[in-house]
């Protein structure tokens, strides 16, 4: 064989060591971020099955939205103007992030 394609065997077989080696660090580190990332998952799910739920049973829905709003007016209308300041701080950090 050729020296310069045995050297070439050999600098490829260096960097996949390497390489093994880098996989193995970047694993390690991010393991604890794996468990964060299932909470997240996890959330994401709980919350597209409770919306599907919510779309499949809108006559329940509506009579629990009339009930609240009989039977304790203000705590829905502070709710309501809790949830449409934290909808607007989301859009505008969606729209901060995708122009930054």
């Amino acid at each position: 064989m050729d020296d310069r394609l045995i050297e070439l065997y050999v600098a490829r077989g260096r960097l996949r060591e390497r390489i093994s080696v880098q996989r193995t660090q970047l694993a390690r580190e991010l393991a604890p971020l794996g468990g964060a990332l299932q909470l997240v998952d996890r959330s994401r799910a709980v919350l597209h099955q409770a919306g599907q739920w919510l779309t499949a049973h809108p006559g329940v829905v509506s009579v629990m939205v009339v009930a609240l709003l009989v039977w304790r007016p203000r705590a829905v209308l502070r709710s309501l103007r809790w949830g449409y300041s934290a909808w607007r701080s989301w859009t505008r950090l969606r729209e901060w992030i995708h122009a930054g």
